[in-house]
């Protein structure tokens, strides 16, 4: 019983919710639904009102955010 349970555990740590996925892109839950609608977040499965999203595709949607953040800071940084 007790690998099911770690099987379990290690499955639930793939997912997150909404909020936690807008914690962390610092968004709103409204922009995180609308990144889900645009394909750009995966979406696990929906509980009732509760969406999970895969924390694989909230990891790649931040990094991909970042490295925009950085191109354009090294373009501003060359302008000057």
């Amino acid at each position: 019983m007790s690998k099911v349970e770690k099987k379990s555990s290690r499955e639930d740590d793939k997912y997150m919710s909404t909020a936690d996925a807008a914690k962390m892109l610092f968004v709103s839950q409204a922009h995180v639904a609308k990144l889900i609608d645009q394909g750009k977040l995966k979406l696990h499965h929906i509980t009732g009102n509760n969406r999970l999203v895969r924390i694989d595709s909230v990891l790649a949607y931040q990094a991909s955010q970042q490295i925009g953040i950085e191109a354009y800071h090294a373009a501003a940084s060359d302008e000057e």
